[in-house]
Parts: C-alpha cells; structure tokens; sequence
C-alpha cells in the first residue's frame, strides 16, 4: 500500500525488516522482489510523490565547482519512479572489459565480473520493459576497430512510478512512504550497525524507521550526501574513514559533431537501419581490441540524422512549444525555464514559428516521421568514459535545505586521457564512415570547439561510494554491504568503480536484483 508521510504521527515508530530509501529503478526494482512474500515486510520510503512537484525539487538544490555542468537541481528527480521519469529508454549493459583492472586507467576494476551479473539479465530486461523488436541489425560487417551494435530499449520509455504504482499499492507487505525524506541514519554508539533511520517530511512532521536492514537507493549525488550528513557517531559521516564517500564521481562526457550529407554521401540516409526505424540512432562501439591496443577509455557514438528547417529558431520554437504541452517533459523541473511554464506555451515561440511555417512544418515532419528525403546531416554524438578522480566529488556545505539537511557543492573536472578518447575515438568512427561514404568527415557543419568548452553530462551520477573487497580503497564491497556496517547495503550507481559508456539504468537494476538475493538470504526467505 501507499501512504503519504506527511499523514503519519509525529514522532511515531515504523517497523519493517527492510527499510529501502528511495523509489527509483533500484529501489521499486528491488521492493518487487520482495512484494506478497510471506514473512517480510518492506518500507519503502521516496521523498517524492506521485507526481513531480517543485517544492520538493528544491531539496536537490547544489552548487557546481571546475567544468560547467547542468543545475544540479534539473539532473535527478524526487518523484515515485525518480529520474526514470525522464529516461531516454536505453537498456545496454557494461562490457567485459568495464570490470577489468586497465593498468592505463587509474582506480578501475570491479570485485566482480560481468558473468556474476548475468543471472539477473532477463528479470531486469522485464522490469524495464525491453524491446526486442528494434530494428537496429547493421548491414555492415565488424572491422578491426569499430562495431556496429544492436541496442535493447524501453520503447516508448517505461516509467517505474506510473508502471508500477499499482503493484507497490497491492502489495500486502510492501508500503510506500511518499512526501518522505531520510535526513539521518542512525549509527549505533559501536559504529557497526543501523539503529533507524529518521524521516521527515514537507510540512513540519518527522517520524523514525527501524529495520533489520537498510539499502540506499537513491543515486550518486543522494546517497553519499546521506552518508556524509549521518555524523552523529562517526563524524566525517559514515562508511568513511578512509575519506571516500562522495569521491570518484563520474559522469559519461557528451559532444556532438553535426557533418553535412552531400550528394556523394546521399547513400547513407539508406545505409545507416536504426535511424530510421524504432530507435532515432545507430550505435558505434570500438572493439575491445582498440581499446587495449590504443589505451582508451571506453566510448561509443550514437549517430542521429537532423532533418530540414531543424537548423532554424522556428524549429527551436517549435521543440518548446512541444515541450510545454507534452508529459513527462514539461513536468521536469526546468519547465518554467525553456516553456512558460507547466502545460504553458509562450506567445513569441508561436509568432516565431508561424513566421516561416515552412521550416516549422518541414521540421516537425522530420522529427515526426523521419523521411529520408528531408534527411540535411548526421550528428555524431560521442559518450566518453570518465576517470574515477578524487578531486571529482560531492562536498556538504553549511546551508541547509527546508529540511536541515546540508545542501552539496559538485567538484567536476575532466581529465587528459577523457580527451584522447574523445578525438581518438571520433577520429576512428569517422574512419569507418568514409569507408562507406568517402568525404563525409570533410563536411562538418559546426566549428570544432576548444576541449572541453563543448563537453556536457548525461544526468548519470556515478562512482560515489564505489564498490571494492578493500575497505581502504571503496565503500562497499562485492555484495553493496557498506564495509564496517553489517546491515546498511547500498543499490545505486554510486557503487560503480568504473562507469564505461552506456546508459547506467540496466547495471543499476541488474545490481538491485542481485542484492535482492544476497537480503533473501539474509532474512532466511
């Protein structure tokens, strides 16, 4: 069942055998493991409602130190289902290799291999609602340094709040805490052990959890601002002693390219399948082979046609206009930034768009149906890995959120070895596509800018409270126990030591799945 926090008694008690904080992908993935088993009761606890609000936005409000990066704030988002609510719908994995020690990568390997995830690929490819019917098969072969790779998706995205709100509401031994944020985890006097976890909620009143044992569910920004701010006991936070908790935080870097399509290299509007199916791009990976031979960090390109008029301010108009009348993504917390606000369509993006309907109905038809005919460029849209550093980190600062919780400052650098991949990788996809359309890298469209003026994120927090058998040199160990606490686990992408190329949301359900078993046994059911 669901409850609105803000409904509980102040100062009252709940118990549960396992108290999950924060209802995302990991954390409803892993509730439903659990959901109408006999003999355990589950309390899963989401600062968010059912339904996007800003006041409750705000608790998220950061500040961001080195390379410009999005308002922290627009990044996650405190809702049942989380940041899903916004998820592209890619459901790709880790490679092999992203487990491996690379001695060319500073801090990587995993504890674990890729093979101990497998057991939980197909459960977590139902919960995301994968689709095996895109049309992604290349007509090109593999060569010794790119392949093209078929992409597994959530066509159309699979929100977890609204997907399986009803299944979290039916289950008897499950119950859904909404409008209710963690502030503290309460550390026992011997340090070893989770006592509660105390709650409070929008609106003045607060209430503790007490379970046998407790995940973090939330992401890598959420949880290690968690674990610094709990210093009742342990007073650099818990789980760091070693000063690690916050540290390594990774995002997946994103340029785009945009290169011309001319009459000699008209043929690959034809070539190119998945952008012209269900997906809106193909897929370039380097093989593992490169990889290793060159030195690189991994990295992938995701190729995306634009079309007629997409060049124009009326197409920019229209995208707004779009985006001001379209759920989820005028629900987003930057609405009131790029529309007029919720389900609010500005005036001037309408007089732009009619003031050339040309290029405004030309650029609809493209993002719409994707016609080949209308097809003007291709983009090159390079995801790069990221260093685990431990420069790179989130830092409590003194002012507080509405709650009393310590808002963060993001510390976000690049490294050399992320710039070498960017252009070495680049430079070998463009190779590729010559082969097939000789002088298409010669046509780029928009100036090459100096590194990293034109690097952005992806919204995927990662490597915060990283994953490693030395309490020394990580968090948690291989089962996402934090070390030293024997009944606190983690179920996040902040457990990851390396983050590789790809979309995050499969490995973190994948990790959730895995945990649920390792707690089945711990609990005897």
């Amino acid at each position: 069942m669901m409850i609105d926090g803000r409904n509980v008694p102040s100062g009252s008690t709940v118990e549960a055998d396992l108290c999950i904080v924060g209802a995302g992908a990991a954390g409803i993935s892993l509730a439903l493991e659990f959901a109408n088993r006999a003999g355990v009761t589950v309390a899963l606890v989401e600062s968010g409602g059912r339904e996007w609000d800003e006041r409750t936005q705000q608790l998220s409000k950061a500040e961001v130190k080195g390379q410009p990066y999005f308002p922290v704030i627009e990044t996650h988002l405190r809702v049942l289902g989380g940041t899903t609510l916004a998820y592209g719908g890619i459901c790709t994995e880790l490679t092999p290799l992203d487990f491996e020690e690379r001695p060319w990568v500073p801090e990587s390997g995993w504890p674990l291999r890729k093979d101990a995830l497998e057991p939980y690929t197909e459960r977590a490819n139902e919960l995301l609602g994968v689709d095996y019917g895109n049309d992604e098969e290349s007509v090109w072969e593999r060569t010794a340094a790119t392949t093209w790779e078929s992409v597994l998706v959530s066509r159309p995205p699979l929100r977890f709040g609204k997907k399986y709100a009803p299944d979290l509401d039916r289950a008897r031994n499950v119950t859904t805490y909404l409008h209710s944020t963690v502030t503290n985890l309460e550390l026992h006097p011997d340090g070893g052990h989770i006592s509660g976890a105390a709650v409070k909620c929008i609106g003045g009143n607060s209430y503790r959890i007490v379970a046998k044992h407790y995940v973090l569910a939330g992401g890598g920004i959420e949880v290690p601002r968690l674990l610094l701010a709990s210093n009742d006991v342990a007073k650099a936070g818990i789980a760091n002693e070693h000063d690690h908790v916050g540290r390594y935080f990774q995002e997946h870097l994103r340029a785009v390219d945009r290169y011309k399509i001319s009459r000699h290299t008209k043929p690959l509007t034809d070539q190119i399948v998945g952008a012209s199916g269900k997906l809106r791009f193909s897929r370039i990976t380097l093989t593992e082979e490169t990889l290793r031979k060159e030195q690189m960090l991994n990295y992938l390109a995701n190729l995306t046609f634009g079309f007629a008029g997409q060049d124009s301010p009326q197409w920019k108009a229209v995208f707004r206009i779009v985006v001001a009348s379209k759920p989820p993504w005028n629900v987003k917390p930057y609405s009131p930034t790029i529309t007029g606000g919720l389900n609010k369509v500005r005036w001037e993006d309408v007089k732009t768009a009619l003031t050339r309907p040309d290029k405004s109905i030309a650029s609809v038809l493209g993002a719409g149906f994707r016609p080949r005919f209308l097809r003007r460029w291709v983009e090159v849209g390079s995801s790069i890995e990221q260093v685990p550093r431990r420069e790179n980190r989130v830092a409590l600062v003194p002012e507080k959120d509405e709650l009393g919780m310590p808002l963060i400052d993001l510390h976000w650098s690049l490294d050399d070895l992320e710039k070498r991949t960017y252009y070495r990788g680049r430079e070998l996809v463009l190779t590729e596509l010559d082969r097939h359309f000789p002088g298409l890298s010669a046509q780029r469209m928009n100036e090459p800018e100096q590194w990293p003026d034109h690097i952005i994120g992806t919204w995927h927090h990662m490597g915060t409270t990283r994953m490693s058998d030395d309490p020394k040199r990580g968090v948690v160990d291989a089962d996402t126990k934090v070390h030293g606490v024997d009944n606190l686990f983690i179920a996040s992408s902040s457990v990851f030591p390396t983050s590789g190329a790809t979309a995050p949301t499969k490995s973190i359900v994948i990790l959730a799945l895995r945990l649920g078993e390792h707690l089945s046994r711990l609990l005897g059911k």
